[in-house]
């Protein structure tokens, strides 16, 4: 394997006049010195200068560490700026001993030199500690650590493994791998259509409580097979509650390279052997429009809202270019509404703008509105010229051969979950592009593509029913860091799996709180834990015991086998997981929690019993074992009939405190009541 060449700040003139623009002490999220700056002579075109910002704790809180927060898609260095409670990654620095450290990166350049964002971090972070050591009067280096998740996650592992001595610890997390992008998107957008909403709601109920606990239930066999390519991929089973909120993810945003480096792909899809396209009978080719008419009417466009916050899961909203002049149209006609049109591209056949051609976002009302996913115009306005009377396409053919991208990028063995798409004596059975797309993906994300060879110590986040970066990487990256360190792993590594979490690392934004937790109290325990391991050799928990079958990890069923950070309740209803009941009936609830060795003591329990999304009803724990196990008992009526999941949401914390909001580990259970 070939050796990285480690990035030196100190040899690098580029960074080399930093510059500081704004000091202050201010008193909010909580009281703070306030540092704002950059590096001359860094913009491009006059644009994306790499700059910070630094938030310092009182000299009595500080402890002489700094926590480095890396965002998915490089965004502004005030970004965390409007975070509040669990999601406030700088109150959590500022009461946990640390300063804070956040930059825009270098900024958002496609295609520029990606190793600028790694570069600009650890100039950042070197920078960081001379400001520090002057505002805090001390010769004293601080310790460092980065983290980030998702598209951050190849950024913090760039970091970790392209220098030495910047940071001393990272915690990456929902971790992305050289293999993952678009390829985690393409199999579940193909799975969304084939299966549709009856299809979906069939799956959520077949892994539900009282369910089947068969995937494949009630599915026909087109369904069973397209969905069966997806869960071998890594798709997690229960994970499609999510179906009506997760959308495609990235890949819109990512079509456009795509595009540019293999655009032979989209022809070839339709018309060679191998390909689904080429085949009539495959529902690809039973799906495709390509849909001719004229345009009627061109509408202004309607005013797209500024998002302030982004997280995990959708921080590439803020690569999406502003189309805002570009026109809404109303076609003359619309294909028949039982056609498949997500997004779809709209193409121009005649006229001035004859040739453009872009990806449309939504057509609702007979009005087609374009995404604004960048196609590489100059303009905003990507349909330029066009006019009432042009002829125009509807056509889903691109994204329909995206959906199958990952069978024609095999990579080597060490990626198991690719197995289904060779043949029993090694070959493909698909053909296969002339190159891998997805570690150009990765390198463009982080600046590097990830290796796991690192440069200090590594503790990593995953979650079982991730639905954007699946939950195998975590393995995938152990093992790769294993094949550098071998027996040493346990000295610099850990791999911890979160149950019932997803790719979101926001508390506010979850997409269905009934049937997930965040994970945020893992991940602030994971680093305060790698502070203890990094500074004072306090070794931390074993990672998770798990299992990988057929792309699926699999955790066990009690906290004293499965380790790790996070507690696991197992809740009943009249001692089962389902029942029937009658209204006006009392029924009773009970759960059982237990936290993991050295995971501390259970905080808190709450029940929802009717979907109210109301988790403040705390219940009466009855603790044992100093606190690491606790039972509750609650009876509850129902006095409309119908289907109900009452779920109970868990805490857990090292000292057995609730008033650390930012370290009290989650998790839920749920149950089926059929009121008659």
């Amino acid at each position: 394997m070939e050796e990285k060449t480690l990035y030196q700040p100190s040899e690098d003139s580029y960074f080399a006049k930093p510059y500081i623009d704004v000091e202050e002490w201010r008193d909010t999220p909580v009281r703070h010195y306030f540092v704002h700056g950059g590096f001359q002579g860094t913009d491009i075109d006059g644009k994306n200068e790499c700059r910070f910002c630094f938030y310092f704790p009182d000299k009595d809180k500080y402890e002489n560490r700094f926590f480095q927060y890396l965002s998915p898609a490089p965004e502004n260095e005030h970004s965390s700026e409007n975070l509040e409670g669990e999601d406030d990654k700088i109150s959590f620095a500022l009461t946990h001993g640390a300063y804070y450290v956040s930059s825009n990166q270098g900024g958002f350049i496609p295609g520029g030199d990606p190793s600028r964002l790694y570069k600009t971090s650890a100039n950042t972070a070197e920078y960081s500690r001379k400001v520090a050591l002057r505002i805090y009067e001390t010769d004293k280096r601080p310790y460092g650590y980065v983290f980030g998740g998702s598209g951050g996650s190849f950024k913090t592992m760039s970091c970790i493994e392209m220098t030495e001595g910047i940071w001393d610890g990272a915690a990456p997390y929902i971790l992305a791998n050289p293999m993952a992008t678009p390829n985690v998107f393409a199999p579940r957008c193909r799975a969304m259509r084939v299966l549709g909403e009856e299809g979906i709601a069939r799956v959520i109920d077949n892994m539900s409580p009282g369910g089947s606990g068969n995937l494949y239930d009630g599915l026909s066999e087109e369904q069973k097979e397209v969905l069966a390519e997806t869960t071998r991929m890594g798709f997690p089973k229960r994970g499609w509650f999510l179906g009506k909120t997760m959308g495609d993810g990235s890949l819109m945003v990512l079509a456009p390279f795509l595009y540019q480096v293999c655009p032979q792909y989209f022809t070839d899809f339709w018309t060679k052997d191998g390909y689904a396209g080429a085949d009539p009978n495959s529902s690809e080719a039973k799906a495709r429009v390509q849909f001719v008419t004229k345009v009627s009417r061109l509408l202004l466009p309607e005013t797209r809202e500024t998002r302030k916050n982004y997280n995990a899961d959708n921080s590439w909203w803020s690569t999406l270019t502003d189309n805002s002049k570009t026109p809404q149209i109303v076609p003359e006609e619309l294909p028949s509404e039982e056609a498949y049109l997500v997004h779809c591209r709209l193409k121009v056949l005649s006229g001035a703008a004859k040739g453009r051609e872009c990806v449309i976002d939504t057509i609702r009302n007979g009005v087609i509105s374009i995404h604004r996913a960048g196609e590489g115009a100059a303009t905003d306005n990507v349909l330029q010229g066009i006019a009432v009377g042009d002829e125009i396409m509807i056509d889903n053919s691109d994204y329909l051969a995206m959906q199958t991208l990952q069978r024609h990028q095999i990579p080597d063995e060490t990626y198991e979950v690719y197995d289904q798409y060779r043949s029993e004596d090694g070959s493909t059975k698909y053909p296969q592009l002339p190159f891998l797309i997805a570690p150009l993906i990765a390198q463009n994300a982080g600046g590097s593509v990830p290796t796991g060879n690192i440069h200090g110590k590594v503790m990593v986040n995953c979650s079982v029913l991730d639905e954007s970066a699946f939950a195998w990487h975590g393995d995938w990256y152990r093992k790769a860091v294993q094949r550098h360190l071998g027996e040493q792993i346990d000295e610099q590594f850990r791999l911890y799996y979160n149950d019932n979490c997803t790719h979101m690392d926001s508390v506010r934004e979850l997409a269905e709180p009934q049937y997930e937790i965040d994970y945020l109290g893992m991940l602030h325990q994971t680093m305060m834990d790698l502070v203890n391991w990094c500074e004072n050799g306090v070794a931390p928990a074993a990672g998770t015991t798990y299992k990988v079958e057929d792309g699926q990890v699999i955790v066990p069923e009690t906290a004293e086998e499965r380790g790790g950070l996070q507690p696991v309740v197992h809740a009943y209803v009249d001692g089962e997981k389902a029942v029937k009941v009658r209204t006006g009936q009392e029924v009773s609830f009970t759960a059982e929690i237990t936290a993991p060795v050295g995971g501390g003591m259970i905080t808190e329990a709450a029940w929802d019993f009717e979907r109210t999304n109301d988790f403040s009803q705390l219940e009466e724990l009855e603790r044992t074992e100093n606190g690491k196990k606790a039972k509750v008992h609650s009876v509850h009526t129902f006095s409309v009939p119908g289907t109900y999941f009452p779920v109970i949401r868990v805490k857990s914390q090292r000292d057995g405190s609730g008033e650390d909001i930012f370290t009290q580990c989650k998790n839920l259970d749920r149950v089926r009541v059929i009121v008659e």
